[in-house]
């Protein structure tokens, strides 16, 4: 045995000893520096979105030294602050200052319209790990930006197809937020229900932000025998405690961010029995999760959600990335071509990106159901190898009308 092996195997029995985990792969060598440009809001309203996204990067670091496939990462952080002005100062700042070789998060989509030309000019990756609006990796799609998340009506489309074909759901009011998450999503499951011969009978949308969502509550159409609702983060905690007060019957169904981990025990029982479809739920059985979860709730304290995954996730694919490269600095189009040949299992499971920078991956049905410790997004089913594009033909996909335009299209008499 070497000196050097014989440092790490005593440094390995020292930290066992302490009782921490070791790094879940062996210090290599190091072979250059990466510097990573951690821009998600720290402030505003999707704050704790950008907190888990940051948390979830932070500790896949953590449990690797810091270094990724032989490079160091070093971490720039900015706030994103829900404000295009602000993350477009602090994207230049990164780029030409910090020198940065790839940006890393944002929540809001307009946000990443707002900064994604400028990085794609300034040739340096754009990595975004929420902001999910379709046009991102579709009508405007950029050469240098990659998406870990979803596509605002990705997750959705798989539950179009369940609700009518699996659980014989013929009519529906759909419910959702009246922004980009809130059509796209709508649009997402609209189309695949009614392509699977289904009816939307109404559609509602609520602002963001909502206080009193009794007044939409109230609007819902109650001979329908489903209502899909395309809801997020505190609005979702208030529509389903209107849902309950109201004493409405239909079962829910939603996008996955309806009853994400985060928000999930302030739902409580509202939220008991509603299915949803997502790319992440902390109770996924394969091991890559199961030693994800217990590990980070362990050391951390925090509880895992989709943002936490998404960090995780983008910090997965930067070190398999890497991995293609050779030592020394690092070449952003050679980058970027190992990128999109990158292939992870991340706790969500497989991970890819298309030709086009947007990941895909499994998207599963949930249930949320009362477990030994409060309630849990169970596993129903899975819908394997989800594209952006779904079941449809990528070219005619993008030939119509984006689903910001067909809200108020969906609903037939």
């Amino acid at each position: 045995m070497s000196n050097a092996q014989d440092m790490i195997r005593r440094l390995l029995v020292f930290i066992a000893l302490l009782g921490l985990s070791a790094p879940a792969f062996a210090v290599a060598p190091e072979r250059g520096t990466f510097t990573v440009g951690l821009l998600n809001p720290s402030t505003g309203p999707f704050a704790a979105l950008g907190s888990d996204v940051n948390a979830g990067f932070q500790f896949y670091l953590d449990r690797h030294a810091g270094i990724l496939s032989g490079f160091r990462i070093v971490i720039k952080r900015g706030d994103e602050a829900n404000s295009t002005d602000a993350a477009l100062a602090k994207a230049h700042q990164f780029i030409e200052q910090d020198h940065v070789n790839a940006i890393v998060g944002i929540v809001n989509s307009a946000v990443a319209y707002g900064i994604s030309d400028y990085v794609d000019r300034a040739k340096t990756p754009l990595i975004l790990t929420v902001a999910g609006a379709d046009g991102l990796t579709q009508a405007k799609a950029n050469p240098s930006t990659f998406r870990v998340s979803y596509t605002g009506s990705q997750d959705a489309m798989p539950m179009g197809d369940y609700a009518c074909n699996r659980l014989k759901k013929k009519t529906a009011v759909v419910i959702g937020l009246d922004y980009a998450f809130g059509w796209e999503a709508v649009g997402g499951f609209a189309r695949t229900y009614t392509d699977s011969g289904c009816r939307i009978v109404q559609e509602v949308y609520a602002p963001l932000g909502t206080q009193d969502w009794a007044p939409f509550v109230a609007r819902i159409d109650t001979s329908a025998s489903v209502v899909y609702a395309a809801i997020a983060g505190a609005d979702s905690i208030r529509f389903l405690s209107a849902y309950h007060d109201f004493g409405l019957t239909a079962p829910i169904v939603g996008h996955g961010a309806l009853t994400d981990e985060q928000i999930l025990r302030a739902e409580g029982k509202n939220a008991e029995g509603i299915i949803t479809t997502l790319h992440y739920s902390a109770v996924l059985p394969n091991a890559v999760n199961v030693r994800f979860k217990r590990d980070y709730e362990s050391q951390t304290h925090g509880l895992v959600s989709q943002y936490v995954e998404d960090g995780y996730a983008a910090a997965q694919v930067i070190e398999a990335a890497l991995a293609k490269l050779p030592a020394g600095t690092v070449k952003t189009d050679a980058f970027e071509a190992a990128l999109r040949g990158v292939r992870v299992d991340a706790p969500r499971g497989p991970l890819r990106f298309d030709a086009r920078g947007q990941a895909v991956y499994n998207v599963y049905v949930r249930q949320v159901r009362r477990a030994a410790r409060g309630t849990e997004n169970a596993l129903l089913t899975t819908y394997f190898d989800v594209t952006q594009f779904g079941r449809y033909d990528p070219k005619s996909y993008l030939a119509g009308e984006p689903y910001a335009k067909r809200k108020g299209t969906w609903a037939k008499p």
